[in-house]
């Protein structure tokens, strides 16, 4: 904890990269237990010029530090005390900044993307001793993160209240149980962010863009969604009653569109059926479609882009070839449905059920022609089942299927790159000639 301390000089010290390895090299024996090694301490030390690449200072000093510009890119910085530090403009992709303490610091511009700030605290905080040639003045100051990059940045319960994020770019981060109470988000980019249980009590979201956001079980108390695009956001059924998101785009229930929906089915499958000479393919873009059950259906090839089907029955019905990109499909049954060439590129599916489902490819044209591939891209499959699968030559590049049950599943020739299956269950998966290349959770 750094509250309440007093410490000089009166300006920031310089190292050199010799004085530097040194004092990382008697951080290391620190940390592995050596009595000859010591903690690092940075606090006040101006080593913003220094390539920090890869560095390991896991729980240093580094107290008021000015690491401007810094290049610190996959660097150890978990539990280091870097309260109060100057790390505007640095370059932190990839860095473990796991339990860090960011109270206060500055972090304007920087690039944060692929990092991994879990249960960080980026709360206020009052710098006592801070150098006399510190650019800003103030000795108490909110942490600030103005037009930072954190894409796929990785911020599960952190302790944001009060940061100053505007025109900050948080599109694809992990904010699941973040504090962001009081934060000043405006004009921020959090799309695709998953916001699961995260608290917005009185934050400021005007004018941003939260489109395919998770935004289940969130605290709504006094936010402000002003001018902000929640197109395609996700949300659980009490938050369309919210006076927070009143008058935003956020997609709603058409009733003029179910008392229709008995009619365009029957269209659709009359268009399937001659191949396109009479009815009319299905498009339910956007459409709210919660809890209905549409098991058994023939909805092949039709459009469903941003559509809300969470809880829905579609068990059993025929997708091939549809567009399900963007939808809300969490806790869905589509156990054995035919999902063949189906698009659900960015979808959630946590917590479906897709045992037995094929999504293979589909081949368009007889006699070897086009072979179509599943697009699960960027989807989101935690915690669904997917035992007995056919997923063969899916495409799951940066899929997340942590948790997911996968036993018995054939995944031949799937490409997988940089997807998520820690915590996956595997027992009798087939991965034999699979793309796994950066995938992680299969040691």
């Amino acid at each position: 904890m750094s509250d309440g301390f007093r410490v000089g000089p009166a300006d920031w010290r310089r190292l050199s990269s010799g004085q530097l390895a040194a004092l990382v090299d008697s951080h290391r024996r620190y940390l592995a237990g050596d009595e000859t090694g010591e903690r690092a301490d940075l606090a006040f030390v101006d080593i913003g010029e220094l390539d920090l690449t890869g560095i390991d200072l896991r729980g240093a000093r580094m107290v008021g530090a000015r690491i401007a510009y810094g290049r610190l890119g996959q660097a150890r910085l978990a539990g280091a005390d870097l309260y109060g530090a100057d790390l505007r403009m640095a370059r932190l992709s990839g860095a473990d900044l796991t339990g860090a303490d960011l109270r206060g610091a500055c972090l304007r511009g920087a690039d944060l993307a692929d990092a991994r700030l879990a249960d960080v605290d980026l709360r206020e905080g009052e710098l006592a001793g801070r150098p006399r040639n510190a650019e800003r003045a103030a000795s108490s100051a909110a942490a600030e993160l103005t037009r930072a990059t954190m894409h796929r940045a990785v911020f599960a319960r952190a302790r944001m209240e009060g940061i100053v994020g505007l025109q900050s770019d948080f599109t694809d981060a992990d904010l699941r149980g973040a504090n962001l109470s009081r934060a000043d988000l405006r004009n921020a980019v959090l799309a695709g962010a998953v916001m699961t249980g995260a608290d917005l009590t009185e934050c400021n979201l005007a004018g941003s863009t939260l489109r395919h956001c998770d935004l289940g079980e969130v605290v709504l108390s006094g936010a402000n969604f002003k001018g902000a695009d929640l197109l395609g956001a996700m949300v659980d059924p009490p938050a369309y009653d919210a006076p927070e998101l009143a008058q935003t785009n956020l997609a709603r229930i058409d009733e003029a569109l179910l008392r229709r929906l008995p009619e365009i089915l029957a269209a659709h499958v009359a268009w399937t059926t001659s191949a396109g000479r009479e009815g009319a393919r299905a498009d339910l873009t956007g459409a709210v479609l919660s809890g209905l059950d549409l098991g058994g259906n023939d909805l092949s090839a039709s459009v469903m882009t941003r559509a809300v089907l969470r809880g829905s029955d579609l068990g059993g019905a025929r997708l091939a070839m549809a567009d399900l990109s963007f939808a809300d499909l969490r806790r869905v049954r589509l156990d054995r449905a035919d999902m063949r060439g189906t698009n659900m590129f960015r979808a959630s599916l946590a917590g479906a059920d897709l045992s037995g489902a094929d999504l293979s490819p589909l081949e368009i044209g007889s006699g070897g022609g086009r072979l179509v591939p599943a697009r699960i891209e960027r989807a989101r499959l935690d915690g669904a089942v997917l035992c007995g699968a056919n997923l063969r030559g899916a495409k799951l590049v940066g899929a997340s299927l942590s948790g997911a049950d996968l036993r018995g599943a054939d995944l031949t020739g799937a490409s997988l790159r940089q997807a998520s299956l820690a915590g996956a269950l595997l027992e009798g998966a087939s991965f034999d000639g699979a793309d796994l290349r950066e995938a992680v959770g299969l040691a």
